[in-house]
């Protein structure tokens, strides 16, 4: 193909390809809300004193990470239809999406949560402020900074992880993508497009993930 055939291609569906970016991009953002709260209530699971909780979230954890996202995904949009339960493609996905990210997040804060001196808690602890409060001022905002880098690629993974989602027929990128290769009969085109989005938004990301590891880097 030569260049001004790739251009009138791209002329032709670069611009339905990229509408799904808009889709992407807002299943993203409700994937991450989702993953952050399930994230941090399973992380505080996995650190408190009682047994049970410790065990439910693990199992959850272990759960995710040891059965295919795409699984999870098939489950809660047909397996919950025996259930009587019927999710939208795009409430499925959400729901499935932020399931998965909990999981993964969880073990993210957890690990930004033991990072944090000890001592600091003990100290707060013995001042008389209350565990939860000791928590939510002393422990957490330096957690956050600790994990800012994983986090970032994290949010990376869940981008690309949102591809998932064209296989319950949300128009999202892949989507598009896989519309428009059907169409034109021109598949490596019109993938080469799907690439170049992802890689305006997620090369960003990466290197903002670069530049606050530099940062925590020791000197």
């Amino acid at each position: 193909m030569s260049v001004m055939e790739f251009l009138g291609l791209a002329q032709t569906y670069f611009p339905y390809i990229l509408r799904g970016a808009v889709v992407t991009l807002e299943l993203t953002a409700m994937t991450l809300i989702g993953s952050v709260v399930l994230g941090l209530l399973t992380a505080m699971a996995r650190m408190s004193q009682s047994g049970l909780l410790r065990a439910i979230a693990g199992v959850y954890i272990e759960l995710i990470r040891a059965t295919p996202a795409l699984l999870q995904l098939f489950i809660i949009y047909f397996g919950l239809t025996s259930f009587n339960i019927r999710l939208d493609p795009f409430s499925a996905a959400v729901l499935a999406l932020s399931l998965i990210g909990g999981a993964y997040s969880a073990e993210i804060f957890r690990a930004g949560i033991d990072a944090v001196d000890r001592g600091q808690y003990e100290a707060a602890r013995s001042l008389g402020m209350p565990a939860q409060l000791a928590m939510r001022r002393i422990i957490l905002p330096q957690a956050a900074v600790l994990i800012l880098p994983p986090f970032t690629n994290f949010v990376i993974a869940m981008v690309k992880d949102t591809s998932l989602a064209l296989t319950i027929a949300v128009p999202e990128i892949m989507y598009r993508s896989y519309d428009a290769a059907s169409q034109s009969f021109r598949s490596l085109e019109i993938y080469v497009m799907a690439g170049v989005i992802y890689l305006a938004i997620c090369l960003p990301l990466s290197q903002l993930a670069r530049a606050l590891e530099r940062r925590r880097a020791p000197r």
